[in-house]
């Protein structure tokens, strides 16, 4: 800490050490939101913002950023995208000031959470959009799909989202434990993360799926797409992306999960 009580730059970007493995290959991430926030944090903790306080800002912006998607006549297109880029770029900063203040603690953690809102009203939003506005389907219109179709492509898209995230919850919490003591692997000797170990092929396709899974991909490919009216080839990627990537943990977890079951680890035994 510097003597006026808050950390220096150098001190916050020390403090984020932990996360720079997690974020190597997230390029947006890295390059894009990482950069510019650790400068807003060393200028946020000085006015008096709390990561509470950043919570609260990111569910704003994501908030106002979707009632400009939605806006009547779709002349709001471009501030609603900036909105949802500083929505993401809030959520960089909520636990960066936490951590700079020594500050953390199970509200702001259950806020940072509470915000994911934002990531299960995101599809439907675009499906509403691309509906809408004819200007915005490349394909479809092409095609002659029928546009009340995108409202369910958009819906179905934030189901599998939401449901993979589900899965990996549940398989946490109730099967992990067995199967790391089933595959001999206590946590300690566990990969850092889900590219350590990769290579060739399967690494550049492991960083690809974990690019296209967070949200700072899905935000800024909306400029593109929005700009050369292609939003529902979009659309329509990510839910085959997301339904074949949910459709893969469900066979994953089920396997691991009967492996479980033929070795008894875990099971209840009658006295």
């Amino acid at each position: 800490m510097t003597g006026t009580g808050y950390p220096s730059l150098g001190e916050i970007v020390a403090q984020h050490a932990p996360k720079v493995e997690y974020e190597r290959y997230l390029f947006a991430s890295r390059f894009i939101f990482r950069p510019p926030s650790f400068p807003a944090i060393w200028l946020l903790v000085r006015l008096g913002l709390t990561g509470e306080g950043a919570s609260w800002l990111s569910g704003l912006s994501a908030f106002l950023g979707f009632v400009c998607l939605l806006w009547p006549g779709g002349g709001l297109i471009w501030p609603g995208v900036a909105l949802l880029v500083l929505f993401n770029f809030f959520d960089c900063l909520d636990g960066g000031i936490a951590r700079a203040l020594r500050a953390r603690n199970p509200y702001g953690r259950f806020l940072d959470s509470m915000m994911s809102w934002a990531d299960m009203l995101f599809w439907p939003v675009i499906g509403v959009v691309v509906w809408r506005d004819s200007g915005l389907r490349l394909a479809g219109n092409a095609a002659g799909a029928d546009p009340l179709a995108w409202l369910a492509v958009g819906f179905l898209c934030s189901f599998f989202s939401s449901y993979y995230v589900y899965l990996e919850g549940v398989f946490d919490e109730v099967l992990r434990p067995h199967w790391e003591k089933l595959s001999a692997a206590p946590a300690a000797q566990l990969p850092s993360s889900p590219l350590a170990g990769k290579s060739g092929p399967e690494f550049w396709a492991r960083v690809a799926v974990s690019n296209l899974r967070v949200r700072e991909t899905h935000y800024l490919l909306l400029i593109p797409v929005f700009l050369y009216g292609a939003a529902d080839l979009m659309l329509s990627f990510f839910l085959l992306f997301y339904a074949a990537f949910t459709f893969a943990l469900v066979l994953t977890y089920c396997r691991r999960g009967r492996e479980v079951l033929k070795s008894c680890v875990g099971r209840e035994t009658a006295k």
